[in-house]
């Protein structure tokens, strides 16, 4: 599936906007079409370098969306509440 994020490759550089590929969800995880998302303070924390990180790295951990796809051994989601999300790099 391709889609866009805000990509950081390295401390003291900016967001970068682009396409990304998205692998199929692995065992236990959910795939989100996310609705609306944003770069939160600890996002900026990594790219003023104040929080070291191994980019790249995709921004925007906050947000929310519609459930489109579950992984191998995930039979339901909640219909409503919030779960925090990582991105794999």
């Amino acid at each position: 599936m391709r889609t866009q994020a805000a990509v950081l490759y390295a401390a003291g550089t900016d967001w970068k906007v682009q396409d990304i590929e998205l692998d199929p969800p692995r065992a236990g995880e959910v795939l989100v079409r996310v609705a609306a998302a944003g770069l939160c303070h600890s996002d900026e924390h990594h790219r003023s370098g104040d929080v070291p990180f191994a980019g790249p790295m995709v921004g925007g951990h906050e947000g929310a969306g519609f459930v489109e796809q579950t992984g191998p051994g995930r039979s339901s989601t909640a219909r409503r509440g919030t779960a925090p999300w990582r991105t794999r790099t």
